[in-house]
């Protein structure tokens, strides 16, 4: 592939006016490759045997600046999956999922899975470069369509929500830079709500509740109280590496507004579903000045500048 002179050689070209003059506005490409991300957005909630289902929560995003590698260098994307109503198995990025057991299985949304990219080793705490983190699964209610999933972050992913009868402690709770989301409160609990690193949880008594966003540290699912409230999932949060990155920012997103949702690279990415519909994967934009230099995801190329997309999880190599 395409290699850009060392900063070295280029001062060289540059000073040699017989072979090249510089007008105003000549841009040498920059040694930076930037990243921008979003989470998957959760899962509305479905009515089931009750009046209503709630939306889930949005996606949260991440922007980040990285120095190109010197050498051959292998990061690992992962592109959050959206959270999927009902769901049985985890979306892709750690969502949470809304029935482990599969009983009753017709109210709680699943959570939204975080985007990351990582080096060294996938998936994991240790080799997270950056991250955004997904929205949590929506709830539902004999009330109306309040008890909605929180959106991802951001540091902080955000609580879900629990408006009725006063039970605003049946919310999840987002994942945080050092924990996962805190048990919400939940009637008649049986089971653990599995919420970790990584991951976000599940309902502690069937899927009543929204289910928890994917994250550094995932997002806890709503709980269960008669007779309005089973509450959203908590968003799981972002994170980034300061050893590994020039720069970062985290974008919390919030209710069904994904993080950074003005910004020209999202599409649809992170949207949250609305009740009684799945939650829209997330994505990971990496861009930097002049052609192609490495592989991995849909390559574009624009304004002297290349693109690569990944709307799936793969790998960048430079």
């Amino acid at each position: 592939m395409a290699q850009f002179p060392s900063p070295t050689s280029a001062s060289n070209i540059w000073n040699l006016k017989d072979v090249f003059i510089a007008e105003a506005g000549d841009n040498w490409p920059a040694l930076v490759f930037d990243v921008y991300m979003w989470g998957g957005g959760g899962a509305g909630g479905t009515p089931g045997g009750w009046n209503f289902g709630a939306a889930g929560g949005a996606g949260g995003a991440a922007y980040a600046q990285i120095s190109l590698p010197t050498s051959t260098t292998t990061y690992y994307v992962t592109v959050g999956g959206g959270g999927v109503c009902n769901s049985t198995s985890s979306a892709t990025g750690g969502g949470g999922i809304a029935s482990r057991n599969g009983s009753d299985n017709r109210y709680g949304g699943g959570g939204g899975g975080y985007s990351g990219m990582f080096i060294t080793t996938p998936d994991s705490q240790a080799g997270a470069v950056v991250m955004a983190g997904g929205g949590g699964g929506g709830g539902s209610s004999r009330a109306g369509t309040g008890n909605t999933g929180g959106a991802g972050g951001g540091s902080t992913g955000q609580v879900g929500s629990s408006p009725y009868d006063g039970k605003s402690s049946y919310a999840g709770n987002g994942g945080t830079q050092s924990a996962a989301g805190a048990d919400a409160s939940c009637d008649s609990a049986s089971a653990a709500g599995f919420q970790a690193a990584l991951l976000g949880g599940t309902c502690r008594i069937n899927c009543y509740g929204g289910a928890g966003g994917g994250g550094y540290f995932g997002g806890s699912a709503g709980g269960y109280s008669e007779s309005n409230t089973m509450g959203g999932g908590g968003g799981g949060s972002g994170y980034f590496n300061p050893s590994r990155v020039s720069t970062a920012t985290l974008y919390s997103g919030n209710g069904t507004t994904p993080g950074n949702d003005t910004n020209s690279n999202r599409g649809t990415a992170g949207a949250a579903g609305g009740p009684s519909a799945n939650g829209t994967a997330g994505r990971v934009v990496i861009v930097y000045a002049g052609t192609p230099r490495a592989t991995g995801g849909t390559i574009t190329q624009s304004g002297g500048f290349t693109y690569h997309t990944f709307t799936s999880s793969g790998t960048l190599v430079f």
